[in-house]
C-alpha cells in the first residue's frame, strides 16, 4: 500500500491554497458522484446515466456543512467532510480548467 505523510499533505494543501488566493465562483449546484469503490463499473459514458450506484450531491449543502467547521470550533471533522471538500475542489478544477 502506498503511504503519504501528513506533512506532505500539508505542503500540497498549502500549494493549492496559494493557487486559489482569490474568491472563486462555483457554477454547478447538483453534481453526480460515483463512489470510489464503484469506479470500475463505469467503463463507458452510457453507463453513467442509468446506474443506481451514482448518487447526486449538492455543492450548496457541501459548502454549508464545511462552513460549520469554520464557525463551530468544537465541531468534529468527519471523513464525509473530505468528500465534501473533494467535491468543491473538483468544481473549482472544472470551472478554472474545463475539460470540454
Amino acid at each position: 500500500m502506498n503511504k503519504i505523510k501528513v506533512s506532505e499533505l500539508r505542503i500540497l494543501f498549502d500549494r493549492i491554497i496559494e493557487k486559489l488566493e482569490t474568491e472563486l465562483e462555483l457554477k454547478t449546484i447538483i453534481y453526480r458522484l460515483i463512489p470510489t469503490e464503484k469506479w470500475d463499473k463505469f467503463d463507458k459514458p452510457e453507463d453513467w446515466f442509468s446506474a443506481s450506484e451514482i448518487s447526486l450531491g449538492d455543492l450548496q449543502d457541501d459548502l454549508m456543512e464545511l462552513r460549520k467547521l469554520i464557525t463551530e470550533k468544537d465541531r468534529i471533522v468527519t471523513f464525509v467532510d473530505f468528500d465534501r471538500l473533494a467535491s468543491i475542489l473538483r468544481e473549482i478544477s472544472q470551472v478554472e480548467n474545463p475539460v470540454d
